[in-house]
């Protein structure tokens, strides 16, 4: 017994293109996602990284030391009065801003979040 032989299917829809600011339709597998023109990556937008400052979660330290030094540094957060040592190098003037207790952001959100949950509970007690 012979069986029939497959006939593959041609799925073509009618799409649009997905490069910001083309939206050209086209004809297109189910899949594609680029017209004719922006099929070649050459033709799409480079997406470039968005870099953050250095100074944002880092300090400036401006020095002209020789040698290693331990330094003791006074935490940046507005109410924390930690104080913390960095190991300043010579020629190196980029040193953390924050103790350890509030390096990470989540931790310094937190700090922040507490700090207004005592100066709500102080100015409602009185």
């Amino acid at each position: 017994m012979q069986l029939p032989k497959y006939k593959k299917k041609k799925r073509i829809k009618l799409k649009i293109c997905q490069e910001p600011g083309c939206g050209r339709e086209f004809w297109g597998h189910p899949i594609a996602k680029y017209c004719e023109l922006h099929r070649d990556i050459k033709q799409r937008a480079k997406h470039k990284k968005e870099f953050e400052s250095v100074d944002v979660k880092n300090m400036v330290f401006k020095h002209n030391y020789t040698e290693v030094l331990d330094l003791e540094f006074c935490c940046c957060l507005d109410g924390c009065e930690n104080r913390y040592i960095v190991k300043v190098f010579p020629k190196q003037f980029v040193y953390p801003r924050y103790c350890l207790e509030h390096r990470n952001d989540f931790r310094r959100a937190n700090f922040i979040r507490m700090q207004k949950r005592k100066t709500r509970a102080m100015a409602t007690a009185h």
